[in-house]
């Protein structure tokens, strides 16, 4: 009985294997997975700007367009020359240009008939320049070369002389160091003023007339005797 059975058993096994054979090869093919969409990479060509970007894609970022600042409008220029010869003619002054000089000059909202000398020095610190006269001419700089001239001195107050006028003088005190003022006064003063202190108490100043006199005011209040 076994010598039969074992054939029989034999032959079931092979008829499952082939069975399952057949199986294998009839079944579809599985598709693969789904990827999930990536950013483009650097050089690959993005979704031009207006189309809408595919399902799963990201838009790319729209540049950032930044308005022009506008600049303020030109200050209304004039003919330096012109004015200059008005000047001459109602003050008897003659004047010596600096090459560095513009020809053209802002007149701060003043006519140019109603320029005078006075007026004139203040046109010229409203455009940065300054006058110096010098063996019987008025030298118009630059204002930032104006203390290496020879400077007028000044040492006692005088109404007849202009407000913008440059000018040199020279104060002494008695009660108070005058280099411990350097650093109270000097910010008081323009870029291109000069102020320095011996060691004698002595405080030279160089700077506009009217800036002078309001120095030497305050020097003359700081330069009493300390109280008891």
């Amino acid at each position: 009985m076994q010598g039969r059975a074992r054939p029989v058993i034999l032959g079931m096994l092979l008829t499952v294997l082939a069975a399952g054979h057949a199986g294998a090869q009839n079944r579809p093919a599985q598709a693969p997975p789904a990827q999930s969409p990536q950013a483009p990479q650097a050089g690959q060509p993005q979704a031009a700007p207006g189309i809408q970007p595919a399902q799963g894609q990201q838009a790319a970022p729209q540049p950032l367009i930044v308005q022009p600042v506008q600049a303020a409008p030109d200050l209304p220029l004039v003919e330096l020359a012109p004015v200059l010869q008005r000047v001459e003619r109602s003050s008897s002054k003659r004047f010596l240009v600096d090459r560095n000089v513009p020809p053209r000059i802002y007149l701060a909202g003043v006519e140019a008939n109603d320029v005078t000398y006075p007026v004139l020095l203040s046109i010229l610190r409203a455009n940065n320049l300054a006058a110096v006269e010098i063996e019987g001419r008025v030298n118009v700089v630059s204002v930032f070369e104006i203390r290496n001239f020879a400077l007028p001195m000044v040492q006692n107050d005088d109404s007849s002389i202009p407000a913008d006028e440059w000018v040199t003088r020279v104060l002494t005190t008695t009660n108070i160091q005058a280099p411990a003022l350097v650093p109270i006064l000097r910010p008081l003063m323009p870029q291109w003023g000069h102020m320095a202190a011996t060691m004698d108490n002595k405080l030279i100043i160089v700077d506009r007339y009217a800036n002078v006199r309001r120095i030497t005011e305050l020097v003359r209040s700081l330069d009493v005797p300390p109280r008891n």
